[in-house]
């Protein structure tokens, strides 16, 4: 049971931390990609009645280019400060001059096989700790304790 709680939160972390994110340009843009699109100091202000104050970056899944610019599901939006407030995939559509950056989230492999090495290595040394080999007590004789007369 304890391999296996192990494995989910192992997974958990693999799913989590093992992207980064690419400089895209627009002509490559593809539906469903989850992008970061990073706003102009006038793209923040212009935006801040539907995105909030001082909004820096917009991430979610890229839906189309519009007339007016891009259409994304929102998932999220990072504010200058750092602060990070959630989306529940409304669509907002961010107009190209706003657009300083557009960066699309890719796997990482080195942070994905770094990640899974370290799961690994965590497994053995707790396999090792409290395995069956750990239990001192059960197990066969061999002891010199006198038997049975």
């Amino acid at each position: 049971m304890a391999v296996r709680s192990v494995l989910f939160v192992a997974a958990g972390l693999l799913q989590m931390g093992c992207y980064n994110y690419l400089p895209l340009r627009r002509s490559s843009l593809v539906p469903s990609s989850y992008l970061a699109v990073t706003l102009t100091e006038s793209g923040s202000e212009e935006l801040a009645r539907y995105l909030g104050p001082n909004a820096l970056v917009v991430r979610g899944r890229y839906l189309a280019a519009t007339d007016r610019g891009l259409a994304v599901a929102v998932d999220a939006v990072e504010s200058r400060r750092g602060d990070i407030a959630r989306w529940a995939g409304e669509t907002v559509v961010v107009p190209g001059e706003f657009v300083r950056a557009v960066e699309q989230r890719r796997v990482s492999t080195s942070k994905v096989v770094l990640l899974a090495g370290a799961a690994v290595a965590g497994l053995v040394v707790t396999y090792e700790a409290f395995g069956p080999a750990s239990s001192g007590g059960l197990g066969g004789g061999g002891g010199s304790s006198p038997g049975p007369r």
